[in-house]
């Protein structure tokens, strides 16, 4: 009995390291959050207090909502192309060579290797207005004139799919290995055609996968700030954007935690939201 308790004494002090750095990345700065916006700043002075000046200031100046409602939209957008795209490069690494299946994992992972500086530098010479697709299209006298595919939604849909499609795939894998090959065997034995199979036994099968895919990728997206300014300068504006511009230009710290605190609601609530969908399957 002693040398169990002191066998659990030893690893909760291995695990003390791993709580003080959970404390001080992740529960001070979001009890900091919490506090700093409640906060006031008026004439660049900030008091603590209980104040509700930020969070009307979100609901009633017509900006903040159109911008939160658009991180939104670009993140759903951004996570549906990453399952459309994803699904079914995980369905062919399921079924090829493990040869196969290992060039596959790289192109997958391999955004995710290089610099996110030289990964948007890569896309501005693709798809800017002197870019690889608009000289090509325009020297082939396809277009009179270069198509916008940057400083919109559609270039930062483009490039952050592009570098998030590793978090749906991978996911997606780990789902679609795991299901019995026998079950699916058995549905074609009895004279299920394959779209009938797939929709019937490895769509329903796969849900989970296709929830922790979509969680990781909304949640990325949700927070993602540099890709948006590079591809879509002045003309896209997300939530991140706001928050680092009321911290830097105007240094307003109790707004920049509102608004903080207001995106890690909308990722707290697609959790929730997801782990209640894989419950619900589970228990059918």
């Amino acid at each position: 009995m002693l040398r169990n308790s002191d066998q659990n004494y030893g690893a909760l002090w291995l695990l003390t390291p791993t709580v003080l750095l959970y404390l001080a990345t992740f529960l001070f700065p979001l009890i900091m959050l919490g506090v700093l916006s409640f906060a006031k700043f008026e004439l660049s002075v900030t008091t603590l207090g209980f104040y509700l000046d930020n969070y009307n200031k979100i609901f009633n100046d017509g900006i903040t909502l159109k911008i939160f409602f658009q991180t939104v939209r670009l993140s759903v957008w951004i996570t549906f192309w990453c399952l459309i795209l994803g699904y079914p490069v995980a369905m062919l690494m399921r079924s090829c060579t493990p040869k196969m299946k290992m060039i596959l994992l790289f192109c997958v992972v391999s955004p995710l290797l290089t610099s996110i500086i030289v990964r948007n530098v890569a896309w501005l010479l693709i798809l800017g207005r002197s870019g690889i697709i608009n000289d090509t299209l325009i020297q082939w006298e396809l277009i009179s004139k270069p198509l916008p595919l940057m400083y919109n939604e559609f270039g930062v849909i483009l490039a952050v799919v592009h570098v998030y499609l590793s978090f749906m795939v991978l996911p997606l894998f780990g789902a679609l290995s795991s299901i019995n090959s026998s079950i699916e065997e058995a549905a074609s034995s009895l004279g299920a055609p394959a779209w009938r199979v797939f929709l019937s036994v490895t769509l329903p099968l796969s849900l989970p996968g296709i929830m922790a895919g979509c969680t990781l990728v909304f949640i990325l997206s949700m927070g993602v700030y540099l890709t948006p300014v590079i591809m879509g300068g002045n003309f896209v504006l997300t939530l991140p954007m706001l928050i680092t511009e009321s911290v830097r230009e105007q240094y307003d710290w109790p707004f920049a935690s509102a608004m903080a605190l207001m995106l890690l609601l909308a990722i707290g609530f697609m959790v929730v939201f997801s782990s209640g969908v894989q419950r619900l399957v589970g228990r059918r």
